[in-house]
């Protein structure tokens, strides 16, 4: 499975298929992003994205350790933190993407602090994925009363 998923973000000039694979392996990628968006990506915010992971895709516990590892793998190799984004914003509708904003609010907020890096790279984000500086700070209110 994830074979197909890396020759889709490979292809240099394709456009990827709309499938939930890709927006599983995109996502992760963007979750990743906000784990080590303040340098310090501790054990409690992979085991909480894994807790994500699992729970969102319907995955058990291995099934999210490959998901990770492999959208870590992309992460690294392609080093492009926009392509990822660009991705989900062309292919997913609004609805998907304030989901995926709410999922990375949650990494962020899974130390119990906010940094001034994840603040910036939500802000980054949000405005990739087109979602209303309104919307964002909405979210951002609503997965913090929920930690």
């Amino acid at each position: 499975m994830f074979d197909s998923l890396r020759q889709i973000f490979d292809d240099a000039g394709g456009s990827p298929a709309r499938g939930e694979d890709d927006l599983r392996l995109a996502t992760c990628v963007l979750l990743l992003e906000a784990a080590n968006a303040d340098r310090d990506f501790s054990e409690q915010e992979k085991e909480r994205i894994l807790a994500i992971i699992a729970r969102r895709f319907k995955l058990d516990r291995d099934g999210a350790k490959d998901l990770l590892a492999e959208a870590d793998r992309l992460r690294t190799e392609k080093d492009d933190l926009y392509s990822f984004a660009r991705q989900v914003n062309e292919h997913f509708d609004r609805p998907r993407k304030l989901a995926i904003v709410e999922l990375l609010w949650e990494v962020v907020y899974s130390d119990q602090v906010l940094e001034a890096h994840e603040d910036a790279l939500m802000h980054k984000l949000g405005h990739l994925l087109g979602i209303r500086h309104d919307e964002l700070m909405a979210l951002k209110i609503k997965v913090k009363r929920r930690t």
